[in-house]
């Protein structure tokens, strides 16, 4: 009977491993970089909020659904596909331009959410919350980078924007994430906040947030176009946290021409819509 019981549990193995895995490993050969035009809306379909919750891989119900079981192995293989030295290989390929930003901005009804994300801001006044409450009911340009190449490739963006017109961010506010891939990362970082304070003017301290990037599941990171942790991004967001245009790398003139026509034409938008 103990030699029946270790084969079934042993082919019960196997079953699941051919089912699941093999498949994964068999296709997780991982493809070249192809930078592309971006035309499509980036972002989610759902609103954030404190209770949102982002699928982690599936439930073991999950197993015997063939399409779900499809769709997850094809998000394993894509994961495996890209590991952190193709994510190396790819920056260094592109220099930090992974696709290029759309020609103009998004239209409100056509545009996607910014996802439901919590980080601790660099004040020490203010506590630990969800980013989107700080998002709500502004127009914001949102930084993402996760180490100082990222974050000088990013700050072009709002050193040309300043450039152009040392005004042109008085109504906007602009909102830092400082991506922490690892716990050991996030505790060095913690340990220098002091310093960090003493370099980043105080009016912008409480809305610079230090955030676990593997909050975000690998699948929403790629569907947010964001997922290439060596370089850094730049993202307008709404009054009502819609991703209105997103740009990745350093700021070329063109792309620096088309966020400032697009910061613009949401300011448009919110003064119409309080006027009305």
């Amino acid at each position: 009977m103990l030699g029946i019981r270790q084969f079934s549990t042993t082919s019960r193995e196997l079953f699941f491993f051919q089912k699941f895995f093999q498949p994964v490993i068999d296709a997780s050969k991982p493809k070249p970089h192809v930078v592309t035009q971006l035309v499509k809306p980036v972002g989610l379909n759902r609103y954030p909020t404190k209770d949102t919750k982002y699928s982690r891989g599936n439930s073991f119900k999950d197993l015997f659904d063939q399409q779900k079981t499809k769709q997850r192995t094809n998000e394993l293989t894509l994961e495996m596909s890209k590991s952190g030295m193709y994510d190396l290989f790819t920056y260094r390929k592109t220099n930090g331009k992974l696709f290029l930003s759309p020609k103009s901005y998004w239209r409100k009804d056509k545009a996607l959410y910014f996802p439901h994300m919590t980080g601790q801001p660099l004040s020490k006044t203010a506590k630990r919350g969800s980013i989107e409450d700080n998002l709500k009911g502004k127009i914001s340009i949102v930084r993402i980078f996760g180490n100082e190449t990222g974050n000088q490739l990013s700050n072009e963006f709002i050193d040309g924007l300043v450039k152009q017109d040392p005004n042109t961010l008085d109504d906007t506010q602009l909102v830092n994430i400082n991506w922490m891939e690892n716990s050991a990362k996030t505790m060095i970082v913690k340990l220098s906040m002091w310093s960090m304070r003493s370099k980043i003017p105080e009016n912008l301290q409480k809305n610079y947030f230090i955030c676990d990037r593997q909050q975000l599941p690998f699948t929403i990171r790629e569907d947010l176009m964001i997922n290439n942790i060596y370089t850094g991004y730049i993202l307008l967001v709404d009054s009502d946290l819609k991703i209105r245009w997103i740009a990745s790398g350093g700021a070329t003139d063109e792309e620096l021409q088309t966020l400032s026509r697009s910061l613009n034409g949401v300011r448009n938008e919110t003064e119409s819509k309080i006027i009305t």
